[in-house]
């Protein structure tokens, strides 16, 4: 089930007890009257092979979701311009997983290693709009993921969240038109 809920400051939370798909993300758009921008992650992220069965905890203001990878996955930490690995206001990792079969399809290498592994740049693009009130949904891995304010993001067939500040701090708006994808040399 999906439903709008209001937070006692009257904003509106999106609730999904599913996982969500492309047609929800434009369906939930209309009804809370969003306009889904384009966003391109604007650092690079640190990208290592999980060797065995191991369980993230993405963090941003608390835990934002959790996710189990599987050995060939990549855990993916978001990197800062300096290439120091982000951090939320906590002082923990921004970290999470990629399936093995996506992550080429998404990232590609830039022949820099860090202390998480090698840095890599997104391919392409997303599409967000804000969520005020935040968002309580489960992932397309699964599990929950929840923020008290935060971005709804398509990426590809992939729908989820980000928190407000995490969503800042790895994407900026892209010009122009509404494109699924957006090549990185157009940014």
């Amino acid at each position: 089930m999906v439903r709008i809920e209001k937070t006692s400051r009257g904003w509106k939370r999106l609730i999904a007890d599913r996982r969500l798909w492309r047609e929800d993300f434009f369906s939930i758009a209309r009804t809370l009257r969003r306009v889904p921008f384009c966003a391109y992650k604007v650092g690079e992220v640190a990208a290592r092979i999980a060797r065995k069965r191991e369980r993230i905890q993405t963090f941003w203001d608390g835990v934002e979701t959790v996710n189990i990878a599987r050995k060939g996955d990549f855990i993916v930490t978001n990197l800062g311009p300096d290439r120091d690995a982000l951090r939320g206001p906590d002082g923990a990792l921004n970290s999470y997983v990629i399936r093995e079969e996506r992550f080429a399809e998404l990232y590609e290498p830039v022949g820099i290693d860090t202390l998480f592994g090698p840095a890599h740049r997104a391919r392409g693009g997303v599409r967000a709009y804000r969520l005020i009130g935040g968002f309580d949904i489960v992932a397309p891995w699964g599990e929950r993921m929840a923020a008290e304010s935060g971005f709804l993001i398509l990426n590809g067939d992939d729908v989820y969240g980000a928190h407000r500040d995490a969503f800042h701090r790895s994407y900026a708006q892209a010009p122009g038109r509404l494109e699924t994808k957006i090549p990185v040399e157009s940014v």
